[in-house]
């Protein structure tokens, strides 16, 4: 039985991580061959050549030798590696500065491939339909593809706990089926292996300098996906992904030489853009085509899955981090603490899919624009990397990271640089927006600290004493929320000294988001320097990934409060930024909804501010 629960360990990311980079070969050699088919056939060579050397330049070196070594209790990804190299940087305040915005700017592009993923995944495996032999229009598979992403999108509520252990069966099958694909191709045209010469790549270039940078932008979409196998190291494990990965390249590389093998062998009949895997089924096993339209299908949502479920998460994140507005959030799994459902997210993120799918109408148009939010996240954890192991003394790794793997990346985003016109603006500019609405929301919460005005506890307890000696007290136990217990918010002065609102217990209850992932701690005190006895203090420190919450923590204390109150800001101001974070904060669930405090139990108090 333990033998079992370790072999289903290991090739669990087949399901979770690996769903973006295994549906690549729907679309990637299909571009590069629809644009080299009226110039040179044999140029397929060097895009195979490159196909192979990016996987293992950028995947196997660059993520799993080098950057995935880089964790904080064994998390990874854009926030994590952000932390990770600031911890490392504390003295150095303008590198401190620019890695904060690098890994910001990651985490942007991260968002904005959320979008572009589902998008060209489920577009391109409808597109699969028209070969079938009926006459579907360009409208019929956009129709048809946002029909599945409204389904996929409505099913989130839910949870995916309860399907997910069916992702990686079908994930299995998916591989294999790209492998004996590409096997069976292959050994028709096995001239394709001598592609692994890198050689090639320079004739490559020789042949073709012009479209050198289009083949080399199309090639790179091979690799989408990539981040998932460093952001997804935290609930797997690096050495199930890794191990998972090894599979993986078997099977994808076997069927990226076999659709080279076809192209050179049915070149000729490549009258229009399709998928050269679903042309692959249709002439060697056409009785299969159908079945292989169904199971690309199910890939695909898989693949989209998992990026949604990602979003989920990384808004998250960033809200317990401050560095975006809150967002409402649901548990669906009972079992599965860190799995929750973001409604805002999720009907936000299906509006922008099926938006990407109307506006860009076909996969190889959405092409243009996917491509680059990757590059950008490769560049920015090869900069990260070196400068990690800079601090950390490994000269050699770092060397490796500047010298090779930082300009072949650096080639690799000028590449899709020359998209930017025909569909590479749009994650860009998606990333642009989301790092400037975390700049201004960050810049608004330090305006907003600066402007509230607190009072030391030292004070605070004097008044506090002397009012609850002369004042009657209502029955029962009030939480009031606060940062740090030696300054006492302004909310809490005008509810207990203005409005005379005094319970017999009152406890202040302090959460404060650590450095680390993980990790949740918490203790109650009475405060002893208060004559009353009825001050206590309630203290959380939680990890920025943790679930926290809070009704049963302080269950567990044997606390039932009465009430709970909280601050909430009510901004005016004539700055164009700062009414863009008023718009934001005020849009935003407050602290108690955000952590599921009972509504009927909880009372804002408004502060009046001028930013």
């Amino acid at each position: 039985m333990k033998s079992n629960s370790k072999f289903f360990e290991y090739i669990r990311p087949l399901g979770i991580v690996f769903g973006d980079i295994g549906t690549s070969p729907i679309y990637t050699v299909s571009l590069v061959g629809f644009l080299i088919k009226q110039k040179d056939p044999e140029l397929i060579m060097g895009s195979i050549s490159l196909i192979f050397w990016i996987l293992v330049l950028i995947v196997y070196i660059q993520y799993a030798s080098i950057i995935m070594n880089l964790s904080i209790r064994g998390e990874g990804g854009q926030l994590i590696i952000r932390e990770y190299v600031m911890s490392l940087i504390r003295r150095n305040e303008t590198l401190r500065n620019i890695v904060s915005i690098l890994g910001l700017f990651g985490f942007s592009a991260v968002v904005s491939e959320g979008i572009l993923t589902p998008a060209i995944s489920i577009l391109s495996s409808v597109e699969g339909i028209k070969m079938i032999g009926l006459n579907f229009s360009t409208f019929d598979v956009i129709f048809i593809s946002i029909l599945v992403t409204i389904m996929l999108f409505s099913l989130q509520r839910r949870g995916t706990d309860k399907v997910s252990y069916l992702f990686t069966p079908i994930m299995i099958v998916w591989f294999i089926s790209l492998f004996l694909l590409g096997l069976f191709y292959t050994i028709k045209e096995p001239s394709i292996l001598k592609a692994i010469n890198p050689l090639y790549i320079i004739e490559l270039v020789q042949k073709d300098p012009i479209d050198f940078l289009t083949i080399l932008s199309f090639c790179m979409l091979a690799i989408t996906g990539v981040e998932g196998m460093y952001a997804d190291m935290g609930h797997l494990g690096k050495k199930p992904i890794v191990l998972s990965w090894h599979f993986v390249f078997i099977c994808l590389i076997t069927n990226y030489f076999g659709q080279g093998a076809f192209f050179l062998l049915h070149s000729d009949k490549l009258t229009e853009y399709n998928s050269f895997l679903f042309y692959m089924v249709k002439e060697s096993v056409p009785f299969l085509y159908i079945p292989m339209i169904i199971l690309t299908l199910m890939a695909t949502i898989i693949a989209s899955q998992a990026m949604i479920s990602a979003m989920f998460s990384i808004f998250y994140q960033t809200s317990n981090l401050g560095l975006l507005p809150r967002v409402k959030y649901i548990h669906t799994s009972t079992e599965l603490k860190h799995q929750i459902y973001v409604p805002f997210i999720n009907w936000l993120l299906m509006v922008l899919v099926i938006l990407t799918m109307i506006f860009f109408k076909s996969s190889s148009n959405i092409a243009n624009a996917y491509g680059l939010s990757v590059n950008i996240t490769i560049v920015i954890s090869c900069i990260m990397g070196i400068i990690a192991f800079l601090y950390k003394r490994n000269y050699i790794i770092s060397l490796l990271l500047f010298l090779v793997l930082l300009p072949i990346d650096l080639l690799f985003l000028i590449s899709n640089f020359h998209k930017f016109s025909s569909g590479g603006y749009f994650p860009f500019i998606t990333a642009l927006i989301i790092l400037s609405l975390v700049l201004i929301y960050t810049k608004g919460n330090r305006n907003l600290g600066k402007k509230l005005i607190y009072e030391k506890y030292d004070k605070f307890i004097q008044k506090y004493e002397q009012l609850y000696k002369n004042e009657p007290k209502i029955e029962g136990t009030a939480i009031f929320m606060i940062r740090d217990i030696n300054m006492i918010s302004p909310y809490i002065i005008k509810t207990i000294f203005d409005f005379k609102i005094l319970y017999k217990n009152n406890i202040f209850l302090s959460l404060r988001i650590t450095d680390n992932p993980y990790g949740i701690e918490y203790k109650y005190t009475q405060i002893e320097n208060d004559k009353t006895q009825s001050l206590g203090y309630i203290e959380i420190k939680a990890g920025y990934l943790e679930i926290i919450n809070i009704n049963d923590i302080i269950s567990k204390m044997n606390i039932n409060p009465t009430v709970v109150f909280y601050g909430y800001e009510n901004i005016t101001t004539k700055s164009l930024i700062m009414n863009v974070y008023a718009f934001l904060k005020k849009n935003s669930p407050t602290i108690v909804d955000f952590y599921n405090f009972p509504l009927s139990k909880t009372i804002g108090i408004t502060t009046n501010i001028y930013l």
